[in-house]
């Protein structure tokens, strides 16, 4: 039998493993002050509903919900700064856990971005050189890729402040994500300061319309919570 301080360091791992921020580790909806009404509604709906949105690997045709329009749907949770939308998404992602046994992942766009270039130079070395670390460096940023491609629940928190540039690299690498993890029917979470009508001019028209089909848009109005304003 696990001793109550093994118990909780085992959890810690499972939120650390997530890379949940740690501040809200082991906090769930339940644990958030003074939700929305209308948010709460749709992230509880959201979480009730998980089983018709995620589809396992080994799933069988049998196995497919008989109403398939939530299957790899997701929530946009959009709004200014400082009204919460990182805390209900590594909430949601928590209850998920739990509720589920789910594995979630949670990490910033950018730097998701940024694993993939690194992930490309570090193997381009490796392929020049046969450099023993920078092969670790490569292998360890693959693994974190398959699973922000492949991992049931993933949060991509502050979407639009990654870096962009003239070749359209992070909006092509955000419309192949998005589009792949609802197509196997993985749903994702995403934060962001843009509203959906200003998400052709980060990324494209095709994905500012694809999103109502992969997410439930979600408004995060109120103060900046930060600021106390």
């Amino acid at each position: 039998m696990q001793t109550a301080e093994a118990q909780t360091r085992d959890e810690s791992l499972v939120w650390r493993t997530a890379r949940i921020p740690v501040k809200h580790w082991g906090r769930g909806i339940e644990d958030i002050d003074q939700m929305h009404p209308e948010v709460q509604r749709t992230v509880e709906h959201f979480i009730a509903t998980w089983r018709q949105r995620y589809v396992p690997l080994d799933a069988t045709m049998a196995q497919l919900p008989e109403d398939r329009s939530l299957v790899g749907k997701g929530l946009l949770l959009f709004g200014n700064a400082g009204t919460g939308k990182t805390t209900t998404a590594s909430a949601v992602a928590t209850t998920i856990r739990r509720r589920f046994g789910a594995v979630v992942f949670f990490v910033p766009f950018a730097d998701y971005v940024q694993a993939l270039i690194d992930h490309r130079n570090w193997r381009d070395l490796y392929q020049a050189t046969g450099d023993e670390f920078a092969r670790e460096k490569f292998m360890a940023l693959q693994k974190l890729l398959d699973k922000v491609l492949t991992c049931p629940l993933v949060v991509l928190d502050d979407m639009g402040k990654e870096h962009h540039t003239s070749s359209g690299f992070a909006a092509d690498v955000f419309d192949a994500l998005i589009r792949g993890r609802h197509r196997n029917g993985r749903p994702t979470i995403l934060t962001s300061n843009n509203k959906p009508g200003d998400w052709d001019k980060t990324y494209n028209l095709s994905m500012q319309s694809f999103l109502t089909e992969a997410c439930e848009v979600v408004p995060m109005a109120g103060r900046d919570h930060r600021r106390g304003a």
